[in-house]
């Protein structure tokens, strides 16, 4: 957005607006005009990167992070704060597996494949690893990713039978549309698989999802307190994660009560002066 800056005339006593932009090249707006041969012109993106940030912003809205896990990258996740040596070494093997998937993210969404995190202990850092991965391949490779719990998934599903119910099939919001944005996103990240109440229906739109962005070869992040086998969801739709994803263990330890223990020192210390 562009400042007004307050300049006096001269000698009049009169003072008159004249914008003042950060990028005085495309005056805010992202494109700049370019002279070529012949004196023609023509408008091209603007080196100071507004529309790619602006982008990038859009990809960040889209993906509905939670604000506590919005600016977490893989390289800040932290292994130091596990109790065991194993647990730190478990937690480490995590962090290292992220970081590569990262990298090497265009190799691999070819291949469709995607991760699962699981721990028996709530807490463990598994959403915080994966949400990571969701930041940094916004950020990085500008890949369009969207987080969501299992039953928000299903809350959605859900809210799309009573709009058809008071405005009609063909006016209220349509179920299949919704499936088929979730499928059609690049990375899903489904957070805390398996602590849904299953039923027939829950059972029948996961496996339309699943199997859809299996054949899609989209890329899906789990997390999830047990093992891909252990999940009690149909096993059509077991036997798809376990095609579709990486199993990534955790630590049985959760780490959220020390996590904000430390954050209450640092507060403590600042606060103090320290």
């Amino acid at each position: 957005m562009e400042t007004l800056r307050r300049t006096r005339l001269n000698g009049s006593g009169e003072t008159t607006a004249e914008p003042v932009y950060k990028c005085p090249k495309c005056r805010d707006t992202g494109w700049e005009e370019v002279k070529g041969e012949n004196d023609y012109t023509f408008m091209r993106e603007c080196s100071c990167g507004l529309l790619q940030r602006q982008k990038m912003d859009r990809k960040l809205k889209f993906a509905a992070i939670p604000k506590e896990f919005q600016n977490q990258t893989v390289e800040s996740f932290m292994t130091d704060c596990y109790s065991t040596p194993q647990n730190r070494e478990l937690a480490q093997m995590a962090k290292i597996i992220a970081k590569r998937y990262v990298e090497q993210f265009e190799e691999i969404q070819e291949t469709g494949k995607g991760l699962y995190f699981y721990s028996s202990v709530k807490g463990s850092g598994k959403t915080r690893l994966a949400v990571s991965i969701a930041n940094d391949l916004i950020r990085q490779k500008m890949i369009s990713a969207k987080f969501a719990t299992t039953l928000q998934i299903l809350d959605q599903i859900k809210a799309t039978w009573g709009e058809i119910k008071k405005a009609g099939p063909e006016e209220g919001g349509s179920e299949q549309q919704l499936v088929n944005d979730i499928i059609s996103v690049p990375v899903l990240i489904i957070d805390d698989i398996g602590a849904e109440n299953v039923k027939d229906w829950v059972n029948e739109r996961f496996y339309n999802i699943l199997n859809g962005r299996m054949i899609e070869k989209r890329i899906t992040i789990f997390t999830s307190n047990c093992r891909i086998e252990d999940l009690k969801l149909d096993e059509r739709i077991v036997n798809r994660i376990i095609k579709m994803a990486l199993p990534i263990e955790f630590p049985a330890e959760s780490i959220r009560v020390s996590l904000a223990r430390k954050e209450n020192s640092d507060l403590l210390d600042r606060l103090l002066g320290k």
